[in-house]
Parts: structure tokens; C-alpha cells; sequence
């Protein structure tokens, strides 16, 4: 019974999520500014887009690729916080598939997953931003 019910629950709430989802997407690509679920990879050699890996390369949902990310501190009120700076959208991945849709938290545009050289920045910048910031994306390069 207990499986039927959140069986259900989750049902009832994936079109209220596309929603939001949508929303978000839209406002990004208008350049508003968001807040998004923050990552960090400290693995790989080339993007997605054929880059060399370095600090100050991020991966987005796949759309988003060849945008500028101006990224921010979200403070533990909510509200937008110190400048942390500017990340060219340059890599893709997946993320995580949290409601078994078969597509990832970076390919929905929920997460921005930033590049660092070692684990020790990536976890830095974990503790830093505690997996939240706000983002606006420009069409600039960086």
C-alpha cells in the first residue's frame, strides 16, 4: 500500500516539476538570473565542446554550451549572495536521474557542475557555496 501511495505521489508531482523545470530553462536562455544546484569535477581532459578541461570551464545542460556564466553565493536565507565568477559553459554531463526519467539533474539544467584541477578545490568550492548559487547566463565569451 505504501508503495502504491508514493507511486502515486510521485506521479501527481512529475508534470508540477516539468513545469518548473521549464520555467527555469526559459528564464536562463532570457539571461534572467536563477538559482541552480551547484557540483564540482575535478576529472577529464576535453569537453564536451572539444576544450581542454582548466579551471573556469563549467558543464550545463547541453543547449546551454558556448553561454558565459556569472555565478554567485546563495546565502542560507535565499537570497543572492557574493560574486564567486565568471565560467565559460563549456562541458555537458549528466548528473544525477533523481525521478527516474532517465534524464540527469545537469542535462535537465537543475545543476551547473564546475571544474576544478584537484579535489581539494572541488570540495572548496562544495563548502563553499553549500550545492546552491545563482547563475546568469550571457552570450559572452569568457
Amino acid at each position: 500500500m505504501a508503495l502504491i501511495l508514493a507511486a502515486a505521489l510521485l506521479w501527481t508531482s512529475l508534470p508540477v516539476r516539468a513545469k518548473e523545470d521549464t520555467e527555469r530553462i526559459r528564464r536562463a536562455e532570457e539571461g534572467q538570473t536563477i538559482r541552480m544546484l551547484t557540483t564540482a569535477y575535478h576529472h577529464g581532459e576535453i569537453t564536451a565542446s572539444g576544450h581542454r578541461t582548466r579551471q573556469g570551464i563549467c558543464a550545463v545542460r547541453r543547449e546551454w554550451i558556448g553561454k558565459t556564466a556569472l555565478v554567485w553565493e546563495c546565502e542560507d536565507s535565499g537570497e543572492m549572495g557574493e560574486f564567486l565568477g565568471i565560467w565559460e559553459c563549456l562541458d555537458t554531463g549528466f548528473g544525477a536521474d533523481s525521478d527516474g526519467d532517465g534524464m540527469g539533474s545537469i542535462q535537465e539544467g537543475r545543476v551547473i557542475d564546475m571544474y576544478f584541477p584537484t579535489p581539494e578545490e572541488a570540495e572548496e568550492w562544495m563548502e563553499i557555496t553549500g550545492g546552491r548559487v545563482y547563475v546568469q547566463l550571457v552570450d559572452a565569451e569568457g
